[in-house]
Formats: structure tokens, sequence, C-alpha cells
């Protein structure tokens, strides 16, 4: 059983910790969408220590601890003057248990708190459990785009919700 869930902005000694959610959550959950040259791409390029290290510099990653281990994260950023929630994940152990509702909470309170009035995400098509998710905690889907760089992907769904 989870105790309380602490939220936290991620310092960079947090770097391992966050590269490892990484690590863990991505090879199951894109593997199935888009096999495991994306994936390998996908880990070489976002989760690498120094990409790790250079998002959490920017002072807009957020980590969740469970019981004084980091379980999760999130991070945001921008495109087009409107804040982003580029990435959200949780260890597989601990999804299902308030990790990422948690992260969402404080995502909403710090764009709130940047002034900012909605947040746009993105998913690949297909993460049902992502899609499903984001619905709940009140997104609606605006459009949805191709990656150039990557043909034969499935689309990146994007979506946002008004704060």
């Amino acid at each position: 059983m989870i105790s309380a869930i602490v939220v936290r902005p991620a310092e960079l000694t947090d770097t391992d910790d966050v590269r490892a959610i990484g690590l863990a959550a991505w090879p199951p959950t894109y593997t199935p969408l888009t096999g495991p040259e994306y994936v390998e791409w996908g880990l070489a390029t976002w989760w690498s220590v120094e990409a790790t290290a250079r998002g959490i510099a920017t002072g807009n990653v957020l980590v969740a601890e469970v019981d004084g281990r980091i379980a999760g994260m999130a991070g945001l950023g921008e495109k087009d003057g409107v804040p982003v929630l580029w990435k959200l994940y949780v260890l597989p152990e601990t999804q299902g248990a308030g990790v990422g509702s948690a992260l969402m909470a404080a995502v909403f309170d710090r764009v709130r708190g940047q002034g900012a009035d909605r947040v746009r995400l993105e998913y690949l098509d297909g993460n049902d459990r992502a899609a499903a998710f984001y619905r709940a905690q009140g997104f609606r889907e605006i459009g949805r785009t191709t990656d150039p760089d990557h043909p034969g992907l499935p689309d990146d769904v994007w979506m946002e919700r008004a704060l």
C-alpha cells in the first residue's frame, strides 16, 4: 500500500532516479506501438543522462516520491506560447496508485501559478491507457499530427485542458 505521495521540483541529484523512470516505463509503453528501434532512439535522445539533467536544470521537472523513493516524474515546457506537459511517467510497479494524479495536480498548480489558463500534451495514438488517464484528468483532443522524422509511427494526439 502506498503512503503519502510528495511532489516536488526535481534537483540535479535526482537525475539518475528520473532517468530510471523513463528506462522502466518507455519500453513496455512504446515497443508495442512503435517497435524496438524507435524505443532505443527515444531512450538515447530523451532519457540520456545529459538530456535528463538538462531538463531538470530548466526547473520544469517535477518528481513524485513515495516512501522517500522517486516513483514518477513530469516534464513541462511550452510550444507556441502554451504550456505543454511533454513527459508524465510513473514506475510500472506504482501505476494506478495515484502517483500520476498527484503529479498532474502539481502540474496544474504550477502552470496556473505562471499565469496560464490552459495546458496541452501529446501522446501516441494507440496508447489507450494514457488516453484514458488524460481524459479522466479533463483533457480533450484538439488535433493530431504526424512525425515527419519517423514515418509510419502512430499519430501524435494533442489534448488540452482549460485551467
